[in-house]
């Protein structure tokens, strides 16, 4: 079964840029650097997950990814990958409900303090404009977390948001086929109109999928990242020039927010902490 959530996959035109923007929003430097073919990658590693930073040379794949194509023709997140306890026995499954994947393969990444990494992997490919992409690595993938985040340092994931036009697509292939847990369904309203809502979990990170029924396609709408001490690491961003809104209560009882204007590659990012 599907267990854990292991990170995502970002592209970007100018990785050099990215990587020292990242680590600057981070507040510590939890990063290695690999290489694939002649491919430049980042790793950032958080409490529970991690953000793979690749170039972007305008190929018709992702990377090393031969199976993916580019979701986010602007460059920012591209795909999403998770932890299988059981990699041949999901892969059997997820073959069996017809879904669309790729075979196992097995990657080598030469990283800086590890060389040789092998990881094996399928890839659950796009099939329509309301799909994303999916990667499915071996638990031997699960992140080893660094430790020593200063409380006023971003640690770990909170949740990433998507966008999609069929909400229901997003919902069978979660917990039906892909058997990850819904915590919640509902329906908000936030003073314009009604908006429905879901949350799905693996490890402990959310899946926030909102309803969009304007738009043609999914798409990623952001990340928002936790903080031990939000009033610190408020502090410590505005100080390395990041514009930030004031922090104010967050839409969860107990929490406090704080919007990033200008964080890496445009994604809209929220710093999220609980209230003293």
């Amino acid at each position: 079964m599907l267990t854990h959530f292991k990170s995502i996959l970002i592209t970007s035109e100018n990785i050099e840029e990215s990587h020292e923007q990242f680590h600057k929003l981070f507040g510590h430097d939890t990063s290695d650097i690999g290489n694939d073919s002649d491919s430049k990658i980042y790793n950032h590693s958080l409490k529970n997950g991690s953000i793979e930073l690749y170039e972007n040379r305008n190929q018709k794949d992702i990377f090393y990814y031969s199976q993916l194509k580019k979701h986010n023709m602007d460059n920012g997140i591209q795909a999403l990958s998770l932890v299988s306890d059981d990699i041949f026995e999901d892969h059997r499954k997820f073959k069996e409900m017809n879904l669309n994947i790729s075979s196992i393969e097995e990657i080598d990444f030469n990283f800086r303090d590890k060389k040789n990494t092998k990881s094996t992997f399928f890839s659950l490919k796009k099939t329509n404009s309301s799909d994303l992409n999916l990667l499915v690595f071996d638990q031997g993938a699960a992140l080893n977390d660094k430790g020593n985040y200063e409380d006023y340092t971003i640690s770990k994931f909170n949740q990433i948001i998507i966008y999609t036009p069929d909400i229901e697509y997003l919902k069978n292939l979660f917990t039906e086929k892909l058997g990850i847990r819904l915590a919640l369904d509902k329906v908000f309203n936030f003073g314009e109109k009604d908006i429905r809502m879901m949350f799905f979990r693996i490890g402990s990170v959310t899946l926030e999928v909102i309803e969009n029924p304007d738009s043609e396609s999914l798409s990623f709408g952001g990340v928002g990242w936790h903080s031990e001490n939000i009033s610190k690491c408020h502090k410590r961003l505005i100080d390395s020039n990041f514009d930030l809104s004031e922090i104010r209560k967050g839409r969860k009882p107990g929490t406090i927010v704080a919007t990033i204007r200008n964080a890496p590659l445009k994604m809209p990012t929220i710093i999220i902490g609980l209230d003293d």
